[in-house]
């Protein structure tokens, strides 16, 4: 940057010649330089000066410098004038505004420097004057993307914590109604079977709303893990359809799912597509006519593959479909007994565009839609790419059969409600004891003094994590081959994913699916003698 000091003083009225050196300088530098009177008016500026307050150079001269300054930053650059004048220090720097005739606003950063004659007296300010507009839009900008990070951090925090918080009584409510309704010591009447169901539907509901909100959060701040691979076509569509069936024949349905021809494959995480089909089959059943029919089937059209979802619903018109994919936006379908939050298919578009695919819908009231999904074909995967990974109970392969004595599931747990949970369940199964560690460390120590069979493991304990529980049991020698299960209302996909890289067999999310730890359980005991 040109120093003002290299700026020969000019007195009003006086020009240098055109030959002058230093007024060459003045003219032809790249920052705009002026000179401007102790009372604020200008006397010269150069032609660059002018460009950046967009004027004639001609028309700067008795202009006051607050003539040319965004009315907000007058009070600053008065108080600037001032304190260099009346207190004794030669030269001031700030950054501020400058309007243009035409409205426009330009950021500029100002130096300075007051000249004064051989009295002392000031005589003039000499300004380098740099146009920061751009480096100002570009600060703003990385403010604004820090602070929507920040806030996107937040609230995928807030809604992950919220997530944790509402599992917990989730899992009491869903867990107990869940044991009244299977517990053959106990048979519930027709009567109190209806109104069990009712408290796990409407518990199901408030999970799935849950899940969505967390989903999408995850989805727009960018943590949504993704393995992304060759996923079989047929096995995801008996999985989604295996999952659906239920709902399908409760409302008197006909699914029917075509098997492709041939093996088909498509890149795309195995999880995540057939969240994407459950969420297309249930809508395409909870929107259905009674009697009617939903078909999936799939295709390979060039190097793509189309999976198709059709019912014989009600249909959408024009209106509806422009708005399909808003959030929250359930179409009319609130003001109808028929259960939603409205962003499913947010979730659908957004998890596919992830997948690099796509979702196309075609409707008409009163005939039924159809939802493509269309993914990159994929080749089938050798051996060691199959998806699934290691099995969770592929440590109990080809054990003895034989059993005897009780078997012991220590389960670490700070919850009274949950370790209540847990001891109603373990009643169906008498083979089996239970013992509460209510911390980390206590769990520690009383696995080392009795090992046992089973460590089930809450992921926060106050004084420790579930994974620093197990990781601490594996560095035991006696310990490291007893099984670890996660049971935490903690659901993210990337602490389950650590959890299983740790070497947990299982991976239990709280509401707790009773069958699912019974079954488990029935596993263990098979195969109890662990190497």
């Amino acid at each position: 940057m040109l120093s003002p000091s290299v700026v020969p003083l000019v007195h009003e009225g006086d020009r240098a010649p055109a030959t002058d050196p230093y007024r060459q300088v003045f003219e032809a530098a790249g920052v705009g330089i002026a000179r401007v009177a102790p009372s604020g008016r200008v006397l010269e500026g150069n032609q660059r000066f002018a460009e950046i307050v967009g004027r004639p150079q001609e028309a700067l001269v008795g202009l006051n410098v607050l003539d040319l300054t965004h009315p907000e930053d007058h009070a600053v650059t008065a108080a600037e004038i001032e304190a260099t004048l009346y207190g004794q220090r030669p030269r001031y720097t700030l950054e501020k505004r400058y309007i243009r005739p035409d409205g426009t606003v330009v950021w500029v950063h100002v130096s300075t420097v007051l000249m004064r004659d051989t009295r002392g007296e000031p005589t003039e300010f000499v300004s380098v004057i740099e146009d920061i507009t751009e480096r100002r839009q570009l600060q703003e900008a990385m403010n604004s993307a820090r602070a929507a990070e920040r806030a996107s951090q937040a609230k995928t925090e807030f809604l992950s914590r919220m997530s944790h918080e509402l599992r917990t009584p989730l899992n009491a409510m869903l867990g107990f109604a869940q044991l009244l309704r299977v517990d053959p010591r106990h048979p519930l009447n027709e009567t109190q079977q209806r109104s069990v169901q009712h408290i796990e539907r409407a518990g199901a509901h408030l999970l799935a709303m849950l899940t969505d909100v967390l989903d999408l959060s995850r989805i727009e701040a960018g943590s949504m893990p993704m393995q992304i691979g060759p996923v079989s076509v047929q096995q995801t569509q008996d999985e989604a359809a295996a999952m659906v069936s239920n709902q399908a024949a409760a409302s008197e349905l006909t699914l029917t799912v075509a098997p492709p021809v041939g093996p088909l494959y498509v890149r795309a995480d195995h999880v995540r597509l057939r969240q994407i089909l459950v969420n297309l089959l249930s809508n395409a059943i909870k929107y259905n006519r009674q009697g009617g029919r939903v078909q999936l089937e799939a295709m390979a059209v060039g190097d793509e593959v189309v999976l198709t979802v059709m019912d014989t619903g009600r249909g959408l018109h024009a209106d509806q479909l422009a708005h399909l994919f808003e959030p929250f936006n359930r179409l009319g379908a609130e003001r109808t007994g028929v259960e939603g939050t409205g962003i499913g298919l947010v979730i659908v578009r957004r998890l596919l565009e992830l997948m690099q695919g796509r979702i196309e819908v075609s409707s008409r009231p009163g005939e039924g839609s159809i939802f493509r999904v269309w993914l990159p074909a994929a080749a089938a995967p050798g051996q060691d790419d199959e998806p699934g990974g290691r099995s969770g109970f592929g440590t109990l392969d080809g054990q003895d059969d034989a059993h005897s004595g009780a078997l012991t599931v220590l389960y670490a747990e700070d919850n009274v409600v949950n370790v209540e949970l847990v001891r109603q369940v373990l009643r169906m199964r008498p083979q089996w004891h239970l013992e509460v560690a209510r911390c980390g460390r206590e769990a520690i120590e009383m696995a080392l003094s009795h090992p046992p069979q089973l460590m089930l493991l809450d992921m926060h304990l106050g004084d420790m994590s579930g994974l620093d529980v197990a990781d601490a049991l594996a560095s035991h020698a006696t310990l490291a081959c007893v099984p670890c299960v996660a049971l935490s209302a903690d659901a993210m996909p990337d602490q389950i994913s650590e959890a299983r890289r740790r070497g947990f067999v299982d991976y239990l999310t709280k509401p707790l699916d009773v069958g699912r730890l019974l079954r488990l359980l029935d596993q263990l005991a098979v195969g109890q003698h662990l190497p």
